[in-house]
């Protein structure tokens, strides 16, 4: 990227995020739980969904800062309209991410921006248990100055998981999510399919995303699965009891996100992957108070040289004390070599702060995870990370963060490297 392209990005990302902030400085921590009428979300999947982003990031519940005016407040009311009319919800968000290690070798510095369209349009059963709606999601990222986005920073100092998840450079808009939701037996039955996720179903917990929660892969979920692209797949979910439910799905296993569908989905070449889940309180607690136990396996991938292979996961977590406090633990095996660890486990906390009577989401995420590399060439690497994630306003969060890999497996030479970032996201 030449100096002016660098200067140009700055400005163009700097420019949208201050818009942003000035329209949202005036708002008021006086707002009604949902700014545009949403409603919770019974969406199957967790971590980085279309579903899941729509209903967040419309709850408003409080803030450090506390304005009076309400100047989003047309906005808010004309998408409510929308989707009482249409059944169209609609969620934009802005968010970049910049970080820097103390590796003394490569690039050192890394920084993107994130832009965000997700819908949600409820053609089918509007108002009813059994609904059809149409989920997309358009999206750019592209690097901030800096050489390389973040989520290449890891490969510097020979990290096996991304320290930067969710931050890297697609050079132009993408579709990244275009798929059909249907509930069927009165919600008890829902399946999706299209272009979505191989991986936002399966043996996440509440601080999977990299939006809001853990930036680093290994605290995400276990990297004893396969993480292939965004592309074409197929999942169906079934709910036994109000507590206990069943997933499964069939995802193109060579897909990537940015590339064509079609060239990869005609290789045949699939993932396969169940899950049972066990809510330990209510379903509309199950993103907290939850266990999983996930099974799958992917076919060989001829043209890359991947062998057949399987795995399982395993997930716990549970909200605590006033719903102040979440522990959480996963950890899971594999065998075949398509993975990045055939063994890793991971445990952590997150404390939520009342930081005003209006009770501001303010959350700070501990966590520390090890794996076994799946090449036995490799050493094993240990990740620990620390965020605290600051709600200024209503729409805006500020998260800074460290990170600590020791022995990245791919680097012998290197015993620790420290990470530090900051993540800006604003919703509107």
């Amino acid at each position: 990227m030449t100096g002016t392209g660098v200067i140009a990005s700055h400005r163009r990302w700097a420019g949208l995020l201050i818009a942003t902030l000035l329209a949202l400085t005036t708002a008021t921590a006086a707002q009604a739980q949902s700014q545009s009428g949403y409603g919770p979300s019974r969406s199957l999947e967790g971590g980085d969904s279309v579903t899941g982003d729509i209903h967040d990031d419309d709850i408003s519940a409080g803030a450090a800062i506390r304005l009076r005016s309400q100047p989003l407040k047309p906005w808010f009311d004309a998408k409510r309209r929308w989707n009482d009319k249409y059944g169209l919800k609609l969620n934009f968000s802005l968010q970049t991410l910049h970080q820097h290690s103390d590796n003394s070798t490569g690039e050192t510095s890394a920084a993107a921006g994130r832009a965000e369209i997700n819908g949600s349009w409820t053609l089918v059963g509007r108002g009813t248990k059994n609904s059809g709606r149409l989920t997309f999601r358009v999206e750019n990222r592209s690097t901030l100055g800096t050489a390389i986005p973040p989520s290449k920073l890891g490969n510097q100092f020979g990290s096996g998981t991304l320290v930067g998840t969710g931050f890297s450079d697609y050079t132009e808009a993408n579709l990244s999510e275009l798929a059909w939701r249907q509930a069927l037996m009165g919600g008890r039955l829902r399946f999706v399919i299209g272009k979505i996720s191989a991986v936002g179903w399966y043996g996440g917990h509440a601080l999977s995303s990299p939006k809001r929660g853990f930036q680093n892969t290994a605290l995400q979920a276990s990297n004893t699965r396969v993480f292939p692209g965004r592309g074409f797949g197929f999942g169906v979910g079934y709910q036994f009891t109000p507590r206990l439910v069943a997933l499964a799905g069939i995802h193109d296993a060579n897909a990537k996100t940015t590339g064509d569908p079609f060239d990869s989905i005609k290789q045949g070449e699939f993932l396969k992957s169940v899950e049972v889940r066990y809510y330990l309180t209510t379903p509309e607690r199950a993103r907290w108070d939850q266990v999983r136990l996930n099974v799958w396996h992917q076919d060989a991938l001829v043209q890359s040289g991947v062998p057949e292979s399987r795995g399982a996961n395993f997930v716990i977590s549970k909200l605590m004390f006033d719903d102040k406090v979440m522990p959480f633990m996963f950890a899971g095996v594999s065998e075949g070599g398509a993975s990045l660890f055939q063994k890793d486990v991971a445990v952590g906390l997150s404390f939520a702060f009342d930081t005003t009577a209006s009770k501001a989401r303010d959350v700070l995420g501990i966590g520390l995870a090890w794996g076994e590399p799946t090449n036995s060439a490799l050493q094993e690497q240990t990740t620990g990370e620390i965020y605290y994630r600051f709600q200024m306003l209503d729409n805006l969060a500020i998260t800074p963060s460290i990170q600590v890999i020791k022995n990245p497996i791919a680097n012998p030479n290197k015993t620790t490297v420290t990470v530090l970032g900051l993540r800006l996201r604003a919703t509107f």
